[in-house]
């Protein structure tokens, strides 16, 4: 049995469209689907979606439950528990905001079946912009594309030299083997709250208690990025934010990032920045994006080596 884990928020017409795709989904023989939906929120608020749902996958058994306390750590873990409860062998995950191929699953499976990986990810590459984006949101959106595809292109590479296991492993198209969490207890972690980061922290910790990963560049997801994320600060704030995670969880873990090398750190980051903002007229402006991360990266860095608490996910985008 395979459960389809999703964590929602506030999202209900991009949840809509994943769960219209999930309904398209080859299935292999012998495997049987359980649909597990959390909802993170103070009330229900999805009830004729998930009906809705039901009647496309009447093959399936769908689950649908409340997550009160917000934060994704706590929605994903409730996926989690449901799904050591439901007797699940297999859990995946993808978000609220994207869409999945209809191999997606299939993909996913076999790549973890090659060599009974504990867990496995796979690519999230950008739906193309909504119809009513403008030069300059397209613009963005093509920079951001262009710094996705580079991502992708790293982790393929890795892959052809054997180095699979050292690509960070995101839940936003991932699949993980039940028997280890129930094995190791491992869970995502709840103190990071609204901060996010949760699953490459999780990745992480399941690397120090052995587990064997991998990555496939075959199983396909797409992730809607409304207007509001086609800025300049959206991708400045969202790269402050996750680099800020990254300090705060060293700091907590008594790893103290020492000043020359946050110095050396920040020092190659603003060397980006500079290239970045001088290529910029010769790239139709795409740069500009990735010289917006490395702004953000560099006032996170500070932001959290100094102890500010990041709450990315306070408010959500999209609808």
């Amino acid at each position: 049995m395979i459960c389809v884990g999703t964590v929602t928020r506030t999202r209900p017409q991009m949840l809509s469209n994943l769960l219209k795709s999930y309904s398209r989904l080859n299935v292999p023989e012998g495997i049987r689907l359980h649909f597990i939906i959390i909802e993170n929120n103070e009330t229900t608020s999805l009830g004729q979606a998930i009906e809705n749902f039901r009647e496309q996958v009447p093959k399936s058994t769908v689950q649908y439950e409340l997550e009160t306390r917000l934060g994704i750590a706590f929605a994903r873990n409730r996926a989690l528990e449901a799904a050591l409860a439901a007797g699940g062998d297999i859990l995946t995950f993808a978000d609220d905001d994207e869409t999945v191929e209809e191999d997606w699953l299939a993909q996913l499976l076999a790549a973890r079946d090659a060599q009974d990986f504990d867990i496995v990810a796979s690519p999230v590459r950008l739906a193309p912009p909504p119809a009513s984006a403008s030069s300059w949101n397209r613009m963005v959106w093509s920079g951001m594309d262009r710094m996705n595809r580079n991502s992708e292109a790293k982790s393929i590479r890795l892959v052809e030299r054997g180095k699979a296991k050292h690509i960070k492993l995101a839940t936003g198209s991932w699949m993980g083997k039940l028997e280890f969490f129930r094995r190791t207890g491992l869970r995502f972690d709840n103190t990071l709250g609204l901060a996010g980061g949760e699953d490459w922290q999780l990745w992480t910790d399941a690397l120090k208690l052995g587990a064997s990963t991998t990555w496939t560049p075959h199983a396909i997801s797409y992730e809607t990025v409304p207007i509001e994320r086609l800025t300049l600060h959206y991708q400045y704030r969202r790269s402050r934010d996750h680099s800020s995670i990254l300090i705060e969880r060293r700091n907590s873990k008594g790893s103290k990032t020492g000043s020359p090398k946050m110095f050396a750190s920040i020092l190659g980051r603003v060397w980006t920045l500079s290239y970045c903002i001088l290529a910029a007229p010769l790239t139709g402006g795409r740069t500009l994006v990735r010289a917006a991360s490395c702004l953000g990266s560099i006032v996170g860095l500070l932001r959290g080596h100094l102890g500010f608490a990041s709450l990315h996910y306070q408010t959500t985008s999209g609808s």
